[in-house]
């Protein structure tokens, strides 16, 4: 299936992430200050907070549509993010009840990774997300 998000300008990471989440439930996509490259863990204190602009995140940031589908895998939206719009992107799968960086799976599809996120919610009988809870530091 394909999905499409427009990026404007005034557009703040909450307003995508809300309508990415709205798509795949049990991911989401944090923003950084720099990418995090192979085998390198994110730092919580690189995050940018959700009620920042886009467009403030790059001096390359370019307003636009991002396209992608179900079997998009992981790696290639981030690296979409980054080389279409200047903005350095993580997809985060929910488990339990912490938010995983998916490094380790990002050649995943979207779905597969969503699908993953929603059997341990099953699991965990998880009932309420917190967008917040994270496992880096």
């Amino acid at each position: 299936m394909k999905h499409s998000i427009q990026l404007h300008s005034r557009q703040t990471i909450k307003e995508f992430r809300k309508e990415f989440n709205s798509i795949f439930p049990y991911l989401k996509i944090e923003f950084f200050h720099e990418p995090s490259g192979k085998g390198k863990l994110l730092s919580k204190d690189k995050m940018i907070g959700s009620d920042e602009i886009l467009s403030r995140l790059s001096n390359t940031f370019q307003e636009g549509e991002l396209v992608f589908y179900n079997i998009t895998k992981v790696e290639d939206l981030e690296k979409s993010l980054l080389q279409d719009f200047g903005l350095c992107a993580q997809v985060f799968r929910k488990s339990g009840n912490l938010w995983l960086e998916t490094s380790a799976t990002d050649s995943w599809s979207l779905e597969q990774q969503n699908e993953e996120g929603k059997s341990l919610a099953v699991h965990w009988n998880i009932e309420k997300e917190d967008l917040n809870d994270h496992d880096i530091y």
